[in-house]
């Protein structure tokens, strides 16, 4: 089965080996980082492919997740093959929801002011600040404008293209 990186999202990556037998910290980027154990499949992206990775199991070992994969036993194959590589899930994995967005959907999608239609550019990232995640907008000059993300008072509609704002510049 071919794959394109549009089937896939990024969920998290390998950390450095733990012990002689090749389990792995896996650094979890899902909130909280525990939900990554509910997932079934999980990809790694080789070339410009992906291959399923076999998942033995997920641990918790304290603060971190620990992976063992069928095809990694030793610490030299955890440290050469997975360290560092990035994890990813198929976004039909993803659980349908009702009024809230996933942030990779967001990206790319044009924010234009509610009361003008003046566009103020695309939104390049999210950042999570606590009390509310942040718009990272990239206008045309590509300047930074960050609007927080607040369904309603701030974001007034979302749209396959576009985010609706009420905001002044």
């Amino acid at each position: 089965m071919t794959y394109q990186d549009d089937d896939f999202i990024l969920v998290g990556n390998f950390g450095r080996p733990i012990g002689l037998k090749g389990s792995i910290k896996l650094n979890s980027f899902t909130r909280p980082p525990e939900n990554i154990e509910s997932y079934n499949s999980f990809f790694m992206k080789e070339s410009s492919q992906f291959v399923e990775l076999e998942v033995k199991k997920i641990t918790t070992s304290g603060k971190n997740l620990i992976i063992f994969l069928n095809n990694c036993n030793s610490l030299e194959e955890a440290e050469e093959t997975f360290k560092g590589r990035e994890i990813f899930i198929p976004k039909s994995d993803l659980p349908e929801t009702e009024d809230k967005f996933y942030w990779n959907d967001l990206i790319g999608l044009e924010v234009i002011i509610r009361s003008s239609e003046k566009s103020l550019g695309k939104v390049h990232s999210l950042m999570e600040t606590g009390s509310n995640d942040v718009l990272i907008i990239k206008n045309p000059n590509q300047e930074d404008i960050l609007i927080p993300f607040i369904m309603k008072q701030v974001i007034l509609e979302v749209t396959k293209t576009s985010i609706y704002v009420d905001w002044e510049i």
